[in-house]
């Protein structure tokens, strides 16, 4: 997310954490208008800001989720041989006919990752410490 629009977001939310603070404390909303109205207005955007500016790291990491660095020819398709939701591991046989370990965080979307048994995946092969693994795994 830009910083533009991240510093946008920060004054519209700290302006109403003011607006609600100002009703909740007193019988009115005012302009801020002495040192601690306006502390306090400024506290509130900085706390707003920094919180996006910590949160930035959970969106950039979906975008890089999403980013492929493998090229389309390296995907190949299979199917779920079998998969452990509670252990969150599985094996995927290969069109070409042997299997390849699949772990829960290699499944593509958010949320709850699990592919049933059956199910025809797309996916990268990748060569790890135990062999090779899938990756990038995605309904076919």
């Amino acid at each position: 997310m830009p910083i533009i629009k991240k510093i946008a977001i920060s004054i519209v939310i700290g302006l109403i954490a003011y607006v609600i603070s100002e009703l909740t404390l007193k019988d009115g909303i005012q302009i801020p208008g002495t040192v601690p109205e306006i502390s306090l207005l400024l506290l509130f955007i900085a706390t707003s800001f920094a919180s996006q500016l910590i949160g930035g790291g959970s969106s950039s990491e979906s975008e890089s989720e999403s980013e492929s660095s493998y090229s389309s020819s390296d995907r190949e398709t299979g199917t779920v041989k079998w998969f452990n939701v509670r252990k969150g591991y599985g094996f995927i046989t290969r069109d070409a006919g042997d299997d390849v370990f699949v772990h829960f965080r290699n499944i593509e979307g958010s949320g709850r990752r699990a592919i049933e048994e059956g199910q025809r995946v797309s996916f990268v092969v990748t060569d790890g410490d135990k062999g090779l693994q899938a990756d990038e795994v995605s309904p076919a």
